[in-house]
């Protein structure tokens, strides 16, 4: 017994020091108990053959991206897409699924996304001192309630195609509480980009929408349970059954988001082309995600080992980071990551809240690249209560409860006289029920009991009965 134990404390010194190498941080012990109920033991030899199975894969697929570059980002006109009832074909959809992402073209009319860039510029101007990131030279800014920004989020067809892309979910038990027709506003903020081939921007590849809670949160969990029983070639990240009541803010820090966006999104306000500091994707969502959940099991020495409380990337209360070649080796991330195509005002990006992305380091391009963020957020008991935060930090104007504690709020909107968070430069019916300012419909025929339950909560919890 004495030597087994000595060899045991040996093989767990050499363990430690291997993590240290790869700057792989211990987290505290209870997290070793969790990695430990990932995976059940009568699955976890399969899990050990679909790791592998999984590593030769991104092998052949990193070079696929490689070799076909922007062209792995699907796109497609809006027009068509409303020639259709405004519903993707089958095929592309699939190919949407299978990719993560998707670029809708000429959502808005040039023109006018244009002319929301130039506000939004005139808005920055009249209040220099609002603060953003970077600190020193705000490109982020932050601002939530500007007049742009309420019409870009209420627009008739920004909401359109928010419904649109909604519909690449799907749910399996009709009575579930969720609502993919109804969208809630998420208030994020906009980036005005300038040129620079010197300026580095600091945004590398990541996880937005939780980071530990898709391991520690055990609904959140439970949408990955396929890559967890050795079946990653199965896993369905497109079923919002599991994602209704997931947590991805367990830690309730500035990192973190309080709604479940099934897809972020931006609309481009400018003429950006690829690699002029603008979004990256890896676009192949069942792979990198399966990868991403299976990691922490093999990244020492490459061997299943569940002993360790490690998450390569994840801290509690942070972004979910994939930093290095050395932590996530076999994504070959320099291959794998693709910039998107070009895109010009009033194209909508969309890709998969699971979906590995970041932003180009410089911007070597002539023209600012300006994006607005607003990703698509299903109607979901989660999420009407980061409904209810939102309409009231509307109605005063000041920043979503998300952002509060943000360190770079330098002024909050409601000193501004300006600010836009007015009814009137609300665009739509639609808009008003996405702040949570108007009647959800729960007499609108063809609604499924779990649609209808939830717009009647909706209501009751807003007080619109």
């Amino acid at each position: 017994m004495a030597t087994v134990t000595t060899q045991t404390h040996h093989t767990q010194v050499q363990v430690h020091q291997q993590i240290s190498k790869s700057n792989v941080p211990l987290l505290d012990q209870r997290f070793a108990k969790l990695k430990q109920g990932l995976v059940k033991p009568e699955h976890k030899q399969k899990v050990i053959d679909s790791y592998s199975r999984l590593c030769n894969f991104l092998e052949n697929e990193a070079d696929r991206i490689q070799r076909n570059g922007p062209n792995m980002v699907p796109s497609i006109d809006f027009g068509d897409v409303l020639s259709n009832g405004g519903k993707l074909s089958a095929d592309f959809a699939d190919l949407v699924r299978e990719r993560g992402c998707v670029i809708l073209r000429n959502v808005v009319p040039e023109e006018q996304a244009a002319a929301w860039e130039g506000q939004l510029k005139d808005y920055t101007q009249r209040h220099k001192s609002v603060g953003g990131y970077p600190v020193d030279n705000p490109q982020n800014w932050s601002l939530w309630w500007t007049p742009a920004q309420v019409q870009i989020r209420s627009h008739p067809r920004v909401l359109q195609a928010m419904d649109c892309v909604s519909q690449l979910w799907h749910v399996s038990d009709p009575t579930l509480p969720v609502d993919l027709a109804s969208q809630v506003v998420y208030p994020d903020r906009f980036r005005i980009r300038y040129p620079s081939k010197d300026a580095e921007y600091t945004l590398p590849a990541h996880l937005d929408s939780g980071a530990i809670e898709r391991w520690e949160d055990v609904e959140n969990r439970e949408n990955y349970r396929a890559i967890f029983e050795g079946h990653w070639e199965k896993w369905d990240g497109w079923a919002a059954d599991r994602r209704v009541n997931a947590v991805s803010d367990l830690y309730g820090t500035e990192a973190a988001c309080s709604c479940w966006r099934s897809l972020q999104g931006w609309l481009s306000m400018s003429h950006t082309g690829t690699g002029e500091g603008t979004l990256r994707l890896l676009p192949n969502l069942k792979a990198s995600v399966a990868y991403s959940m299976l990691r922490p099991l093999f990244h020492a020495r490459e061997e299943y080992d569940d002993t360790q409380p490690t998450f390569p990337g994840s801290r509690p209360g942070g972004t979910q980071f994939l930093p290095t070649d050395e932590t996530h080796p076999h994504l070959r991330m320099e291959k794998s990551i693709v910039g998107i195509p070009p895109v010009k005002p009033g194209d909508y990006v969309f890709w998969h809240c699971d979906l590995i992305h970041m932003v180009d380091r410089y911007h070597p391009g002539i023209r600012d690249s300006s994006v607005s963020y607003n990703g698509c957020n299903p109607l979901t008991p989660y999420n009407i209560e980061s409904l209810i935060s939102v309409r009231d930090a509307f109605q005063q104007a000041v920043p979503p409860k998300d952002f509060a504690k943000y360190e770079i709020v330098n002024e909050k909107e409601c000193e501004h006289e300006d600010h836009g968070a007015r009814v009137e430069n609300v665009l739509s019916e639609t808009g008003l029920r996405a702040l949570g300012l108007k009647k959800f419909n729960e007499d609108e025929p063809g609604l499924t009991q779990g649609q209808r339950a939830i717009r009647r909560l909706a209501n009751q919890l807003l007080g619109h009965c």
